[in-house]
């Protein structure tokens, strides 16, 4: 076989391996983007509980395709879409609201173990 007829071969093998590669590369891009999106909405609903959201359901009114994550892990494209949430719904931010006349976990008084009676007739006789 001459060197010529062994050159076809060559580059059809080129090709096919930059083919495969090719689609690879698309794999695994695309799963890159699937997990930068997840930690994007992840970082901002941070950011918002702590600016004070009170409806991490609200989150919905933002435009995740605007917020990116920047090398230092800084959200660029979110604080203008807070700062125009505030504005517009304020109602969203802020103290929490307490539910059935104030039924709050925070406002329950602290489970104390029920003794047995050997133990409260044994504490009677020590003290």
């Amino acid at each position: 076989m001459t060197e010529q007829q062994e050159r076809p071969n060559d580059i059809e093998a080129m090709e096919r391996a930059l083919n495969k590669a090719n689609t690879e590369a698309q794999k695994h891009r695309e799963q890159r983007n699937s997990y930068r999106g997840l930690a994007t909405r992840l970082a901002a609903e941070r950011a918002l509980s702590e600016a004070g959201m009170s409806n991490a359901k609200a989150a919905k009114y933002l435009d995740y395709s605007k917020v990116s994550v920047t090398e230092t892990g800084e959200l660029e494209g979110l604080t203008e879409q807070l700062e125009a949430l505030k504005e517009d719904l304020p109602e969203l931010f802020g103290e929490t609201k307490k539910v059935s006349g104030g039924a709050d976990a925070a406002n329950k008084r602290e489970a104390r173990p029920t003794k047995t009676s050997a133990e409260t007739l044994a504490e009677r006789l020590l003290n």
